[in-house]
């Protein structure tokens, strides 16, 4: 896969020679290489544009605010991720979101927000819409409303030669510490491993959550942890990121899922606006074009749509 040059990762692989930990800190066109600056940045958003396609979708409340602030956690390449010494963010979310504001007209200020703080400022109405990977499940539909506009496979990571024999089965990981993004989906997932394991009378597998994904690898390839779940278009990141220290292997007792932007529930309107642009960019070729771009054609769903995952 061809991804953007430096990336949160990278940093971590350096901070394992340097001994710290580096700190992680999208206002883009479409496909065409766009970096966003999120809040507090020196730029700022664009004018309302009138003459978009459909602009007439939008709420009126969003259009006297003339801004739509989106949030995300910008640590999470190729999907949004701000590059070493860049302020921006960069990543086929922000293209795909952008692109889709401007089937609308609406100028995007990006919000840097830590993952499990995005559902809070949804219900909240801080955001007006969220961009950051997030899995489309049924309890979180009770928060949110979800347009899911890709799929997404997993697989662990674990170090290289994997010295803990983990296995793709659901008891395949017992006693073992799996790492990922406090808020993340990735407890159903050990609950899962746990119960196969203690029902064997084996050691339960355990959950270690960190405040963001750098902070999860550097704990994996440092040996603090054993393993964590990744998505599989991102595999080649990880591993070239982390000096091919790590190799995947399949979990085999999950699914693919559904990833969604989020709304407001009580943003219907806005929300039914934004599956018109999603549609409109599959339409015109511009959904492929960002998917190609940013080498994860994997991740392509031919029917988005409103609150699809059943579980």
């Amino acid at each position: 896969m061809s991804f953007s040059r430096t990336t949160f990762a990278r940093r971590a692989a350096a901070t394992i020679a340097a001994g710290s930990l580096a700190v992680l800190a999208f206002t883009g066109c479409g496909v065409s290489g766009s970096t966003a600056t999120a809040a507090g940045g020196s730029e700022k958003p664009a004018a309302l544009d009138e003459k978009a396609p459909l602009f007439k979708l939008l709420p009126q409340e969003v259009k006297d605010k003339g801004v739509l602030t989106v949030a995300t956690q910008p640590d999470f390449e190729p999907a949004n991720f701000t590059p070493a010494g860049a302020t921006g963010i960069q990543g086929y979310n922000v293209d795909l979101m952008e692109s889709m504001a401007k089937q609308l007209g609406i100028p995007v200020k990006w919000e840097k927000v830590p993952f499990d703080q995005i559902l809070i400022g949804m219900q909240s109405g801080k955001f007006d819409a969220a961009i950051a990977g997030m899995t489309d499940r049924k309890k979180r539909q009770e928060q949110v409303d979800f347009i899911d506009y890709q799929w997404a496979g997993t697989v662990f990571m674990v170090q290289k030669g994997n010295p803990k024999g983990i296995t793709s089965a659901v008891d395949g990981g017992c006693g073992v510490k799996i790492g990922d993004v406090k808020g993340s989906d990735a407890h159903r997932l050990v609950e899962q491993m746990a119960a196969a394991c203690t029902a064997k009378g084996k050691p339960a597998t355990q959950l270690i959550s960190f405040p963001n994904s750098s902070d999860k690898n550097l704990a994996l390839t440092s040996g603090r942890i054993d393993a964590i779940f990744w998505p599989d278009m991102a595999v080649s990141v990880i591993k070239r990121e982390t000096g091919d220290k790590l190799e995947s292997l399949p979990v085999d007792f999950e699914e693919k899922v559904y990833l969604g932007m989020t709304f407001n529930k009580k943003q219907t309107e806005l929300r039914d606006a934004f599956l018109t642009a999603l549609k409109a960019i599959h339409e015109d070729g511009t959904y492929d074009e960002v998917l190609k771009k940013w080498d994860v054609e994997v991740i392509d769903l031919d029917t988005p749509g409103i609150n699809l995952a059943q579980k």
